[in-house]
């Protein structure tokens, strides 16, 4: 039995399987400490309020940032978009206008969904 599966290669299969078993166990165990780590944190943090209302408004001023530079990523999407427009001759400019005013409403369209 034993050569039967060194000859087919299961002995392999389950050397394998066991290794998945092994990394498994260190993934849940690294969560663990993760969770202990984020409970000792959070601790920290309940116990001083100039503290926690100090990561509250940096966590909101990320926020913020963020969503202002995807903003400006937006203006200058259209700023772009309509130089192209603009190189295009004149009677490809309509279509192609209208093909990527489609184009967004659409992606828009489906953002907003998943937001709401």
């Amino acid at each position: 039995m034993a050569i039967e599966r060194l000859l087919t290669g299961s002995i392999r299969d389950q050397v394998q399987e066991l290794m998945s078993t092994e990394d498994l166990v260190i993934e849940a165990f690294r969560d663990l400490v993760k969770d202990e780590l984020k409970t000792h944190i959070r601790s920290k943090v309940e116990e001083d309020p100039e503290l926690k209302a100090e990561i509250k408004e940096a966590v909101a001023y990320y926020f913020h940032t963020k969503a202002r530079t995807v903003y400006a990523e937006l203006k200058a999407t259209r700023a772009a978009t309509r130089l192209g427009l603009r190189l295009l001759p004149d009677d490809l400019q309509g279509e192609v206008g209208e093909a990527v005013v489609s184009l967004f409403e659409k992606e828009l369209g489906a953002l907003l969904e998943k937001a709401l």
